[in-house]
């Protein structure tokens, strides 16, 4: 790439949050370090860490301290997109979007107003297929590229899953992806995680692993002949929200088998209790015998952890156990934009707008094989 060593993405990353605690924080700080060769941070908008309401809460202070020890660095900071001055003429400017869901539609709108030529937008996008296809029309009208944080897509779990099943050219492979989360399996803390992920497992956690049916597998909802859910494995409850007291129904433990009309067969697991780690599980499809399992993190990943808590501190655990995802993510992000390198794995608006409508489209007839 000799000929691009001069090309630099100025990235307007929005949505910062708490410096340790939130995402767009660590994508700032990946940039920030020096990681991400090619591309500087130059706008940070910050809508309620900058604004008068967010004074006195938690989290402000420790904001404010960061905001002003990279001022001092020459990043300029705002309340809102639109007071981030449009692109001058050569930039080559990249919008990062890390922000709550429900706020990314008028996010996503406001970066085109400011001339963002590429847009990186944290999953699942939107709360709605019908806001994701209208955000998914803006951005092709104006010519924009949007990549999506999916970050398992560029996982090595994945490709060594998939490289393993490729070298099985004489057995029947069947594939799992399977999905954990390390929430307590009691019904108060079950309860709280159904109503703070109230969208439901297959928007919110499986959304991962739907995403990657639909990138590698040709996964969509036309092309999905039948769904059989894993009664054994799976549970299906409705619990009592802590804070609002309603009622939500949501699966804690999902397991199920799509079969797509091309004669694809892939199966998808997901545990709300079950750990802290992603897994890729080969077994023989017709004894059952496991042939190989690949884990996220995967030990390179596990042995780096020490030095980003050395480096970070007391920062959220799985941003290190995500580390080298998100930033191949931003590297493919940004060396397709200086350089036009394909940015293989890396997620598109199309892709997350498939994946909602299959998670949309499977949620009722799970639940229904379930009662």
């Amino acid at each position: 790439h000799t000929m691009d060593e001069g090309k630099i993405v100025s990235v307007v990353l929005v949505g910062c949050g708490c410096p340790l605690r939130s995402m767009g924080w660590y994508h700032a700080v990946q940039i920030l370090d020096g990681r991400v060769p090619n591309a500087i941070v130059k706008y940070i908008v910050e809508p309620w860490y900058m604004s008068e309401a967010a004074k006195d809460t938690p989290g402000y202070d420790d904001f404010h301290t960061w905001r002003k020890e990279h001022e001092a660095k020459g990043v300029s900071f705002y309340a809102t997109v639109t007071q981030v001055p449009p692109s001058p003429p050569g930039e080559i400017r990249l919008g990062i979007i890390s922000a709550r869901t429900a706020d990314n539609p008028p996010l996503l709108d406001a970066c085109l107003g400011i001339g963002c030529q590429c847009i990186y937008l944290e999953k699942p996008g939107a709360p709605t297929v019908a806001e994701l296809e209208r955000m998914q029309a803006k951005a092709r009208d104006a010519g924009v590229t949007v990549f999506m944080g999916f970050n398992k897509n560029v996982s090595s779990y994945l490709n060594r899953s998939r490289d393993f099943v490729a070298t099985k050219s004489d057995t029947k492979c069947e594939i799992t992806f399977l999905h954990n989360n390390n929430y307590e399996n009691s019904d108060s803390q079950l309860a709280e995680c159904f109503e703070r992920n109230s969208e439901g497992m297959l928007k919110n956690m499986a959304i991962h692993e739907l995403a990657i049916l639909v990138t590698y597998y040709g996964v969509t909802v036309d092309t999905i002949a039948k769904v059989e859910a894993d009664k054994e494995f799976s549970s299906c409850k409705t619990m009592i929200g802590p804070s609002s007291g309603k009622e939500f129904t949501d699966f804690d433990k999902l397991k199920f088998k799509i079969y797509t009309t091309a004669g694809v067969e892939v199966n998808v697991a997901a545990d709300r209790c079950g750990g802290d780690d992603s897994v890729g599980i080969v077994t023989d499809a017709t004894t059952g015998a496991e042939l190989a399992r690949f884990s996220m993190p995967d030990d390179e990943t596990i042995a780096n952890k020490s030095s980003l808590q050395a480096k970070y501190g007391d920062a959220m655990p799985y941003f290190f156990a995500q580390d080298p995802d998100y930033l191949r993510l931003k590297n493919l992000v940004v060396q397709n934009m200086v350089a036009g390198a394909p940015a293989t794995g890396v997620a598109t608006i199309d892709v997350a707008v498939e994946t909602l409508k299959v998670a949309e489209y499977l949620t009722p007839i799970l639940q229904e094989q379930l009662n």
